[in-house]
């Protein structure tokens, strides 16, 4: 009897200290659950104004980076343009004597062609419009060619 009565009140402390429990932790499921929502509610426009922000510094440096990728390849182009005109300027003083090296003219184009074009990528452009001058000019000296021999 005493045996039945002390586990009637062991699982009336066992219940109630459950259904305690459940009611403690629902609550404060939900109080901190209604809390985080509203925290969420409230600091999301901030977190979006940060990260507006962010991604605006982030655009700057790109544009930075591109600006500075800019401004060394225009001056290396210029530089390149300055020897260019330097070499043909000397290459008008020739005295008639024996040079070393290849010819002046050569020398510019290979520059150009070697440093300036390749960073752009432009090399095979040039080959083509080097072909095509070549080609149009062997054109233009057999029809002239053919037009003296016909008169």
């Amino acid at each position: 009897m005493i045996s039945r009565f002390l586990n009637w009140i062991g699982d009336l402390f066992i219940e109630l200290f459950q259904r305690m429990f459940e009611f403690f932790a629902r609550l404060f499921g939900y109080l901190f659950q209604s809390l985080f929502n509203f925290l969420k509610k409230i600091l999301q426009p901030i977190f979006i104004l940060i990260a507006v922000i962010f991604y605006i510094l982030y655009k700057i440096g790109v544009l930075v980076v591109l600006l500075v990728k800019l401004f060394l390849a225009l001056g290396k182009m210029m530089i390149m343009f300055v020897k260019g005109i330097m070499v043909t300027l000397t290459g008008f003083s020739y005295k008639g004597g024996a040079m070393p090296g290849t010819d002046k003219w050569v020398s510019v184009f290979g520059n150009i062609s070697k440093n300036g074009l390749s960073f752009y990528q432009l090399d095979v452009v040039a080959y083509i419009a080097l072909f095509s001058i070549w080609f149009f000019t062997a054109l233009a000296a057999i029809r002239i060619l053919s037009t003296i021999r016909n008169q």
